[in-house]
């Protein structure tokens, strides 16, 4: 019985493997994005910068920050590659040696191999458990922490390389704060930028991708999502990241504008001077107000499920990655119970 299940599990290795060799994310989603990246780049020009003059100490800091968390991030993904490369590799490798000796020992073509086969089992086992642990919790923390396309090359430009805003799950960026009268940042915290911006882990939600509600938004209830210039809708017309300025004037970027708002430095609205919710109507020609604005909504209108296809593909690899070290552990037991089974020598193998 030994015998078969170390055949099945060696075999359930290499199938499982092959599949998140198929969706992983550095392999299918990031390309050579991430490998290409010179990490000393960073610790170059942190000391670089160190050496210069600021006009405050505090912005100085701010500086030397953003390039030490650059070199942070890039030792962080170029890690990442190579234990996707390694666990993988290695889970293949491993598992299809095991399966082939496992298929020779359950039809006692090689009885005399049990504990040489177990042995490798065993030390194989150990290994790639070891690697993919490692791989997933760094590919989790990636997944679940960094900023999708953040670049730390040039410090203040680091989210105008495709950074998506953080929207809720019905879509919305703002919401209507009572005590401040105004519309306020959903995902605001104070001195974290990256809670503003979509994570690999966001990339789920359905208003990032094709939508029906939005893209073929004409019935009343969903009327409030249009993009339509001539109403006074809920739905935000211009990427506040790309286009602060359009969310509150004078703002140099999308956390510096939602920090005035939480700050009451400003407003967002028409007019930025109503202490009132926006309203929003059932047409464009219709002047019949429908309801009022509790959220402003940043849900574009698209036709593709780019976005979700990636987020799929990373929660599987991640499920699936899981699943095969629970299959690393039980090549390792049931190698070492093979090799304890085991009788005659290690060197002959028997033909019948």
């Amino acid at each position: 019985m030994n015998k078969l299940i170390f055949l099945c599990i060696a075999s359930a290795v290499v199938i499982f493997t092959v599949i998140v060799l198929n969706i992983s994310p550095v392999i299918n989603i990031l390309g050579t994005s991430w490998y290409n990246k010179s990490c000393k780049y960073f610790a170059d020009k942190h000391k670089y910068e160190k050496e210069k003059n600021y006009a405050s100490q505090e912005v100085k800091d701010e500086v030397l920050d953003f390039y030490k968390k650059g070199k942070s991030v890039c030792d962080s993904r170029k890690a990442m590659v190579g234990l996707e490369y390694a666990s993988l590799n290695i889970n293949v490798v491993c598992g299809f040696i095991c399966a082939i000796l496992g298929l020779l020992l359950y039809l006692n073509v090689g009885n005399s191999i049990g504990k040489i086969t177990g042995l490798i089992g065993l030390g194989s086992g150990v290994i790639a458990f070891v690697l993919t642990l490692v791989y997933i919790i760094e590919s989790g923390i990636i997944f679940t922490q960094d900023v999708v396309n953040k670049d730390y090359t040039t410090f203040g430009s680091e989210y105008n390389n495709g950074a998506s805003i953080r929207i809720d799950s019905d879509g919305a960026f703002l919401e209507w704060d009572d005590s401040k009268k105004s519309y306020v940042c959903i995902f605001y915290k104070k001195d974290k930028k990256d809670s503003l911006y979509c994570k690999y882990s966001d990339y789920g939600n359905k208003y990032l991708n094709y939508n029906s509600d939005i893209e073929f938004a004409t019935e009343k209830k969903n009327y409030k999502y249009i993009d339509d210039y001539s109403i006074n809708s809920c739905q935000y017309q211009n990427n506040p990241n790309s286009n602060p300025g359009s969310l509150i004037t004078g703002a140099t970027s999308f956390y510096e504008a939602c920090k005035m708002l939480d700050n009451k430095d400003a407003k967002y609205g028409y007019g930025a001077n109503k202490d009132e919710k926006i309203p929003y109507y059932s047409s464009s020609s219709s002047s019949q107000k429908e309801g009022d604005c509790d959220k402003i909504f940043y849900a574009k209108s698209g036709q593709d499920y780019e976005n979700k296809n990636d987020y799929d593909k990373y929660v599987a690899s991640l499920v699936l990655g899981c699943f095969i070290i629970l299959l690393d552990i039980g090549l390792a037991v049931f190698g070492f119970l093979l090799f304890k089974e085991g009788n005659g020598t290690s060197g002959s193998v028997a033909i019948k």
